[in-house]
Protein backbone atom coordinates (compact mmCIF):
# COMPACT_ATOMS: atom_id res chain seq x y z
CA UNK A 1 0.00 0.00 0.00
CA UNK A 2 2.91 2.37 1.08
CA UNK A 3 4.23 1.64 -2.23
CA UNK A 4 1.23 2.59 -4.44
CA UNK A 5 0.71 5.73 -2.35
CA UNK A 6 4.54 6.56 -3.55
CA UNK A 7 4.08 5.69 -6.66
CA UNK A 8 0.83 7.76 -7.00
CA UNK A 9 2.74 10.99 -4.77
CA UNK A 10 5.95 10.95 -7.33
CA UNK A 11 2.94 10.82 -10.59
CA UNK A 12 1.45 13.56 -9.18
CA UNK A 13 3.96 16.13 -8.49
CA UNK A 14 6.24 15.39 -11.43
CA UNK A 15 8.02 18.01 -12.72
CA UNK A 16 7.16 19.61 -16.05
CA UNK A 17 9.62 18.89 -18.86
CA UNK A 18 9.01 22.38 -20.62
CA UNK A 19 11.76 24.59 -19.24
CA UNK A 20 8.81 27.97 -19.44
CA UNK A 21 6.75 25.93 -17.09
CA UNK A 22 6.51 25.98 -13.69
CA UNK A 23 6.02 23.03 -11.74
CA UNK A 24 4.18 24.94 -8.55
CA UNK A 25 0.95 25.35 -11.67
CA UNK A 26 1.10 22.06 -12.77
CA UNK A 27 0.80 20.29 -9.66
CA UNK A 28 -2.27 22.94 -8.88
CA UNK A 29 -3.97 22.58 -11.79
CA UNK A 30 -3.27 18.42 -11.14
CA UNK A 31 -5.18 18.37 -7.91
CA UNK A 32 -8.02 20.40 -8.70
CA UNK A 33 -8.52 18.28 -11.22
CA UNK A 34 -8.66 15.74 -9.24
CA UNK A 35 -11.27 17.14 -7.13
CA UNK A 36 -13.68 18.58 -9.61
CA UNK A 37 -13.26 15.35 -11.41
CA UNK A 38 -14.57 13.61 -8.65
CA UNK A 39 -17.12 16.45 -7.65
CA UNK A 40 -18.62 16.12 -11.22
CA UNK A 41 -18.94 12.53 -11.35
CA UNK A 42 -20.76 12.24 -8.26
CA UNK A 43 -22.84 15.51 -9.21
CA UNK A 44 -23.79 13.79 -12.14
CA UNK A 45 -24.74 10.53 -10.58
CA UNK A 46 -26.90 12.82 -7.71
CA UNK A 47 -28.69 14.80 -10.40
CA UNK A 48 -29.18 11.69 -12.87
CA UNK A 49 -31.02 10.22 -9.85
CA UNK A 50 -33.07 13.41 -9.33
CA UNK A 51 -34.36 12.35 -12.96
CA UNK A 52 -32.65 15.10 -15.33
CA UNK A 53 -30.81 12.69 -17.29
CA UNK A 54 -29.62 16.02 -19.89
CA UNK A 55 -27.91 17.42 -17.19
CA UNK A 56 -26.64 14.57 -15.73
CA UNK A 57 -24.81 13.63 -19.08
CA UNK A 58 -23.62 16.96 -19.35
CA UNK A 59 -21.30 16.47 -16.27
CA UNK A 60 -20.11 13.12 -17.66
CA UNK A 61 -18.41 15.48 -20.28
CA UNK A 62 -16.86 17.78 -17.56
CA UNK A 63 -15.38 14.99 -16.25
CA UNK A 64 -13.40 14.18 -19.09
CA UNK A 65 -12.68 17.68 -20.21
CA UNK A 66 -11.37 18.12 -16.52
CA UNK A 67 -9.66 14.84 -16.81
CA UNK A 68 -7.84 16.39 -20.21
CA UNK A 69 -6.61 18.83 -18.47
CA UNK A 70 -4.82 16.99 -16.00
CA UNK A 71 -2.98 15.09 -18.64
CA UNK A 72 -2.22 18.34 -20.82
CA UNK A 73 0.20 18.98 -17.66
CA UNK A 74 2.44 16.26 -18.44
CA UNK A 75 2.34 16.92 -22.44
CA UNK A 76 4.07 20.65 -22.34
CA UNK A 77 0.80 22.37 -22.15
CA UNK A 78 -0.04 23.54 -18.78
CA UNK A 79 -1.23 26.83 -19.63
CA UNK A 80 -3.61 25.19 -22.28
CA UNK A 81 -4.67 22.87 -19.33
CA UNK A 82 -5.24 26.00 -17.09
CA UNK A 83 -7.48 27.38 -19.57
CA UNK A 84 -9.23 24.42 -20.21
CA UNK A 85 -9.93 23.65 -16.21
CA UNK A 86 -11.29 27.19 -16.09
CA UNK A 87 -13.35 26.68 -18.64
CA UNK A 88 -15.23 23.87 -17.53
CA UNK A 89 -15.37 25.92 -13.49
CA UNK A 90 -17.03 28.37 -15.43
CA UNK A 91 -19.51 27.28 -18.05
CA UNK A 92 -20.97 24.02 -16.13
CA UNK A 93 -21.15 25.50 -12.70
CA UNK A 94 -23.19 27.95 -14.69
CA UNK A 95 -25.48 25.51 -16.27
CA UNK A 96 -25.91 23.66 -12.92
CA UNK A 97 -26.98 27.72 -11.06
CA UNK A 98 -29.14 27.98 -14.13
CA UNK A 99 -30.82 24.51 -14.08
CA UNK A 100 -31.01 24.07 -9.92
CA UNK A 101 -31.29 26.95 -8.94
CA UNK A 102 -29.09 30.09 -7.07
CA UNK A 103 -29.30 28.46 -3.88
CA UNK A 104 -27.50 25.59 -4.08
CA UNK A 105 -24.30 27.31 -4.12
CA UNK A 106 -22.97 26.12 -7.52
CA UNK A 107 -21.93 29.92 -8.81
CA UNK A 108 -19.17 30.09 -6.43
CA UNK A 109 -16.87 27.47 -7.65
CA UNK A 110 -16.26 30.74 -10.50
CA UNK A 111 -13.91 32.15 -7.05
CA UNK A 112 -11.77 29.01 -7.82
CA UNK A 113 -11.04 30.44 -11.35
CA UNK A 114 -9.33 34.02 -9.97
CA UNK A 115 -6.93 31.71 -7.71
CA UNK A 116 -6.24 29.72 -10.40
CA UNK A 117 -5.47 32.88 -12.51
CA UNK A 118 -3.62 34.55 -10.11
CA UNK A 119 -1.13 31.57 -9.46
CA UNK A 120 0.06 31.74 -12.77
CA UNK A 121 3.11 34.44 -12.43
CA UNK A 122 2.95 34.77 -16.65
CA UNK A 123 -0.48 36.64 -16.85
CA UNK A 124 -0.55 40.09 -17.50
CA UNK A 125 -1.80 41.91 -14.49
CA UNK A 126 -4.50 43.74 -15.77
CA UNK A 127 -5.71 40.76 -17.67
CA UNK A 128 -5.92 38.97 -13.91
CA UNK A 129 -7.79 41.93 -12.87
CA UNK A 130 -10.65 42.18 -15.81
CA UNK A 131 -11.16 38.45 -15.51
CA UNK A 132 -11.83 38.21 -12.01
CA UNK A 133 -14.06 41.61 -12.80
CA UNK A 134 -15.96 39.39 -15.68
CA UNK A 135 -16.90 36.55 -13.37
CA UNK A 136 -18.00 38.89 -9.93
CA UNK A 137 -20.06 39.91 -13.02
CA UNK A 138 -21.49 36.78 -13.92
CA UNK A 139 -22.31 35.59 -10.62
CA UNK A 140 -23.78 38.74 -10.02
CA UNK A 141 -25.61 38.26 -13.40
CA UNK A 142 -26.66 34.86 -11.78
CA UNK A 143 -28.42 36.71 -8.92
CA UNK A 144 -30.54 38.02 -11.24
CA UNK A 145 -31.15 35.24 -14.04
CA UNK A 146 -32.07 32.40 -11.93
CA UNK A 147 -35.20 33.81 -10.00
CA UNK A 148 -36.33 34.78 -13.25
CA UNK A 149 -35.87 32.07 -15.82
CA UNK A 150 -37.94 28.61 -15.64
CA UNK A 151 -34.82 26.41 -16.39
CA UNK A 152 -34.18 24.97 -12.56
CA UNK A 153 -36.71 22.07 -13.39
CA UNK A 154 -34.52 19.89 -11.10
CA UNK A 155 -36.38 18.56 -8.28
CA UNK A 156 -34.51 19.80 -5.79
CA UNK A 157 -36.50 18.80 -2.66
CA UNK A 158 -35.14 17.41 0.39
CA UNK A 159 -31.55 16.89 -1.52
CA UNK A 160 -30.97 20.74 -1.47
CA UNK A 161 -29.55 20.44 2.06
CA UNK A 162 -27.27 17.16 0.36
CA UNK A 163 -26.31 19.65 -2.65
CA UNK A 164 -25.32 22.56 -0.17
CA UNK A 165 -23.54 20.28 1.90
CA UNK A 166 -21.53 18.71 -1.31
CA UNK A 167 -20.57 21.94 -3.00
CA UNK A 168 -19.29 23.48 0.51
CA UNK A 169 -17.29 19.96 0.82
CA UNK A 170 -15.65 20.39 -2.50
CA UNK A 171 -14.91 24.17 -2.34
CA UNK A 172 -13.47 23.91 0.63
CA UNK A 173 -11.54 20.63 -0.81
CA UNK A 174 -10.19 23.13 -3.38
CA UNK A 175 -9.42 26.27 -1.36
CA UNK A 176 -7.55 23.61 0.69
CA UNK A 177 -4.95 22.38 -2.29
CA UNK A 178 -4.77 25.93 -3.47
CA UNK A 179 -4.23 27.13 -0.42
CA UNK A 180 -1.56 24.44 -0.06
CA UNK A 181 0.22 25.32 -3.41
CA UNK A 182 -0.15 28.96 -2.63
CA UNK A 183 1.61 28.34 0.94
CA UNK A 184 4.26 25.56 -0.36
CA UNK A 185 5.12 28.14 -3.12
CA UNK A 186 5.69 30.88 -0.92
CA UNK A 187 7.82 29.06 1.57
CA UNK A 188 9.95 27.91 -1.33
CA UNK A 189 10.71 31.41 -1.53
CA UNK A 190 11.27 32.52 1.29
CA UNK A 191 13.57 29.84 2.08
CA UNK A 192 15.61 30.68 -0.56
CA UNK A 193 15.43 34.33 -0.49
CA UNK A 194 16.51 33.23 3.37
CA UNK A 195 19.60 31.07 1.79
CA UNK A 196 20.51 33.74 -0.80
CA UNK A 197 20.47 36.39 2.04
CA UNK A 198 22.80 33.63 4.62
CA UNK A 199 25.02 33.77 1.32
CA UNK A 200 25.33 37.45 1.16
CA UNK A 201 25.77 37.97 5.01
CA UNK A 202 28.43 35.33 5.20
CA UNK A 203 30.16 36.72 1.58
CA UNK A 204 29.83 40.07 3.70
CA UNK A 205 31.26 38.96 7.16
CA UNK A 206 33.88 35.83 6.24
CA UNK A 207 36.89 35.86 5.29
CA UNK A 208 36.84 33.71 1.83
CA UNK A 209 40.04 31.78 1.94
CA UNK A 210 40.03 30.72 5.87
CA UNK A 211 36.52 30.99 6.45
CA UNK A 212 37.18 33.38 9.88
CA UNK A 213 35.44 36.81 10.25
CA UNK A 214 36.43 39.75 8.17
CA UNK A 215 38.28 42.78 9.72
CA UNK A 216 34.57 44.10 8.81
CA UNK A 217 32.52 41.48 10.88
CA UNK A 218 34.97 41.44 14.19
CA UNK A 219 34.94 45.32 14.47
CA UNK A 220 30.84 44.55 14.58
CA UNK A 221 31.83 42.41 16.95
CA UNK A 222 34.61 44.31 19.35
CA UNK A 223 31.45 46.93 19.64
CA UNK A 224 29.11 44.64 21.24
CA UNK A 225 31.71 43.34 23.55
CA UNK A 226 32.90 46.90 24.62
CA UNK A 227 28.86 47.44 24.18
CA UNK A 228 28.53 44.70 27.00
CA UNK A 229 31.50 45.69 29.03
CA UNK A 230 30.18 48.87 29.77
CA UNK A 231 27.10 47.82 31.10
CA UNK A 232 28.22 44.84 33.18
CA UNK A 233 31.56 45.51 33.22
CA UNK A 234 33.08 42.10 31.94
CA UNK A 235 36.34 42.49 30.67
CA UNK A 236 38.17 41.41 27.66
CA UNK A 237 41.28 41.08 26.41
CA UNK A 238 42.44 41.71 22.79
CA UNK A 239 45.40 39.93 20.66
CA UNK A 240 46.92 40.07 17.46
CA UNK A 241 49.00 37.05 16.27
CA UNK A 242 51.14 36.81 13.05
CA UNK A 243 52.56 33.99 11.24
CA UNK A 244 56.44 34.10 11.28
CA UNK A 245 58.51 34.61 8.10
CA UNK A 246 55.32 33.88 6.63
CA UNK A 247 56.91 35.45 3.17
CA UNK A 248 59.77 33.43 3.26
CA UNK A 249 57.23 30.08 3.34
CA UNK A 250 55.58 32.01 0.29
CA UNK A 251 58.60 32.73 -1.76
CA UNK A 252 60.10 29.19 -0.55
CA UNK A 253 57.15 26.84 -1.51
CA UNK A 254 54.74 29.07 -3.44
CA UNK A 255 51.68 30.96 -2.62
CA UNK A 256 49.24 28.23 -2.56
CA UNK A 257 51.77 26.60 0.18
CA UNK A 258 51.26 29.78 1.99
CA UNK A 259 47.30 29.97 1.37
CA UNK A 260 47.43 26.35 3.05
CA UNK A 261 49.24 27.82 5.77
CA UNK A 262 46.69 30.30 6.98
CA UNK A 263 43.69 27.87 6.22
CA UNK A 264 45.54 25.36 8.44
CA UNK A 265 46.19 27.28 11.09
CA UNK A 266 42.55 29.26 10.70
CA UNK A 267 41.41 25.57 11.82
CA UNK A 268 43.43 25.25 14.98
CA UNK A 269 42.21 29.11 15.41
CA UNK A 270 38.63 28.17 15.85
CA UNK A 271 38.70 24.92 17.51
CA UNK A 272 40.92 26.80 19.79
CA UNK A 273 38.59 29.64 20.84
CA UNK A 274 35.71 27.82 21.18
CA UNK A 275 34.25 29.36 24.35
CA UNK A 276 36.79 31.46 24.79
CA UNK A 277 35.73 34.54 22.12
CA UNK A 278 36.50 35.18 18.49
CA UNK A 279 39.28 35.60 16.18
CA UNK A 280 39.34 37.05 12.38
CA UNK A 281 41.49 37.17 10.27
CA UNK A 282 42.71 40.93 10.95
CA UNK A 283 44.78 41.15 7.38
CA UNK A 284 47.49 39.39 5.33
CA UNK A 285 49.10 36.90 7.64
CA UNK A 286 47.62 38.79 10.98
CA UNK A 287 44.54 37.38 13.10
CA UNK A 288 42.97 39.29 15.58
CA UNK A 289 41.58 37.44 19.16
CA UNK A 290 39.23 38.54 21.22
CA UNK A 291 39.17 36.46 24.88
CA UNK A 292 35.76 37.52 26.74
CA UNK A 293 35.49 37.84 30.03
CA UNK A 294 39.19 37.16 30.85
CA UNK A 295 41.94 39.48 32.46
CA UNK A 296 45.32 39.85 30.32
CA UNK A 297 47.09 36.55 32.69
CA UNK A 298 44.72 33.91 31.79
CA UNK A 299 44.71 35.30 28.41
CA UNK A 300 48.44 34.82 28.52
CA UNK A 301 48.07 31.62 29.53
CA UNK A 302 45.59 30.79 26.86
CA UNK A 303 47.54 32.02 24.00
CA UNK A 304 50.69 30.71 25.08
CA UNK A 305 48.65 27.15 25.00
CA UNK A 306 47.65 28.18 21.29
CA UNK A 307 51.31 29.21 20.49
CA UNK A 308 52.93 25.93 21.53
CA UNK A 309 50.16 23.92 19.36
CA UNK A 310 50.76 25.77 16.68
CA UNK A 311 54.27 25.29 17.18
CA UNK A 312 54.27 21.38 17.32
CA UNK A 313 51.86 21.56 14.59
CA UNK A 314 53.17 19.53 11.59
CA UNK A 315 52.69 21.01 8.16
CA UNK A 316 52.24 18.85 5.30
CA UNK A 317 51.70 19.99 1.50
CA UNK A 318 52.24 18.30 -1.70
CA UNK A 319 55.96 17.16 -1.17
CA UNK A 320 56.97 20.00 1.32
CA UNK A 321 57.44 19.11 5.42
CA UNK A 322 57.73 21.95 7.64
CA UNK A 323 56.75 23.64 10.87
CA UNK A 324 55.64 27.37 11.39
CA UNK A 325 55.70 29.49 14.54
CA UNK A 326 53.43 33.08 15.36
CA UNK A 327 53.93 35.69 17.72
CA UNK A 328 51.15 37.72 19.39
CA UNK A 329 51.29 40.83 21.10
CA UNK A 330 48.64 41.04 24.27
CA UNK A 331 46.32 43.71 26.08
CA UNK A 332 43.87 44.03 28.25
CA UNK A 333 40.84 46.30 27.27
CA UNK A 334 41.25 49.89 28.77
CA UNK A 335 37.90 51.76 28.83
CA UNK A 336 40.42 55.09 28.91
CA UNK A 337 42.08 54.08 25.87
CA UNK A 338 39.23 52.65 24.02
CA UNK A 339 39.23 49.92 21.69
CA UNK A 340 41.07 51.14 18.71
CA UNK A 341 44.14 52.25 21.40
CA UNK A 342 44.02 48.82 23.02
CA UNK A 343 44.02 47.40 19.43
CA UNK A 344 47.47 49.52 18.75
CA UNK A 345 48.68 48.65 22.32
CA UNK A 346 48.57 45.17 21.86
CA UNK A 347 50.33 45.58 18.02
CA UNK A 348 53.26 47.39 19.39
CA UNK A 349 53.67 44.37 21.76
CA UNK A 350 53.25 41.84 18.32
CA UNK A 351 55.91 43.94 17.13
CA UNK A 352 58.32 44.12 20.25
CA UNK A 353 58.09 40.25 19.81
CA UNK A 354 59.14 40.09 16.20
CA UNK A 355 61.99 41.93 17.13
CA UNK A 356 62.68 40.04 20.07
CA UNK A 357 63.41 36.66 18.96
CA UNK A 358 59.41 35.66 17.77
CA UNK A 359 57.54 32.77 18.32
CA UNK A 360 56.31 34.33 21.74
CA UNK A 361 53.63 36.00 23.26
CA UNK A 362 54.20 39.27 24.56
CA UNK A 363 52.06 41.41 27.23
Amino acid sequence: MRYIWDSFEKFLFADVKNEKETKDLAILIRLNCIVFSLYFFFMGLLIAYMQHYTLGLAMAGAVGLTVGAFIFTYENRTFPGLILLNSVLIVFPVLLALFTGFQCGYQYILFINILLMYFNKTGNPLYKRIYSMVLMGIILLLVELCPELPLFTTPLGSYLIYVQSFNVIVMGASFLVTAYCYSTKFNQAEEKLRRINENLERMANLDTLTGLSNRRHMNEYLSDIVYEYNHTGHTFTIAIGDIDFFKKVNDTYGHDTGDYVLTSAADIFKAFMKNKGHVARWGGEEFLFAFENMKAEQAFKELDELRKQIENTPMQFKDYDFKITMTYGLEEFNPRLGIEATINHADKKLYEGKTGGRNRVVM
